[in-house]
């Protein structure tokens, strides 16, 4: 069984809805789950990232006004959350959940080197994967990951058998 698993879902599907309720069952049965959510910043504004295992909420977008066409994704909070997310994995998790696996990774940088980190560690690690970028994501894993539906009851199932190699859930 794979340890590395990519929810791929088409847009309207909730997929930090879904992926923060597998969070909640491994953490209930004593797993230790580590990783982030995204969601909307305070105010609805932005974009925010949940820490699964503190409960922390980070604000990641940059305000550069009403006229910007620049990313605002703030770098440098993306930066902090990947080391606390690498210290995570160190200090050993049975679960990483990675909201994404999206342009930033398939260009080479957000928290594609986490996915690296959990797997050196030979941590399970579970994100989502919009359908239109599932090419990119089999490119990047070259056969070592495993595709999972938009489904709870699938997801799951993948958890279920690979979490419990590493812990008793």
């Amino acid at each position: 069984m794979a340890i590395l698993a990519a929810i791929l879902y088409p847009p309207e599907t909730d997929i930090d809805g879904l992926l923060a309720g597998v969070a909640r069952q491994v953490a209930t049965a004593g797993g230790r789950v580590g990783g982030v959510v995204q969601g909307k910043a305070e105010g609805g504004k932005g974009l925010a990232l949940t820490d699964l295992a503190s409960g922390t909420i980070r604000p990641i977008s940059q305000n550069l006004g009403p006229l910007s066409t620049s990313c605002k994704l703030d770098t440098s909070i993306m930066a902090e959350i990947t080391g606390n997310l690498e210290r995570q994995i160190d200090a050993g998790l049975d679960l990483v959940i990675l909201s994404r696996f999206g342009i930033r990774e398939i260009e080479g940088g957000g928290f594609r080197s986490l996915v690296g980190r959990a797997m050196l560690a030979d941590t399970p690690l579970l994100t989502g994967v919009r359908v239109e970028h599932a090419l990119a994501w089999a490119a990047f894993h070259g056969g070592l990951g495993h595709d999972l539906p938009p489904d709870e009851a699938a997801v799951l199932a993948w958890t279920r058998e690979t979490v419990a190699a590493a812990a008793a859930f």
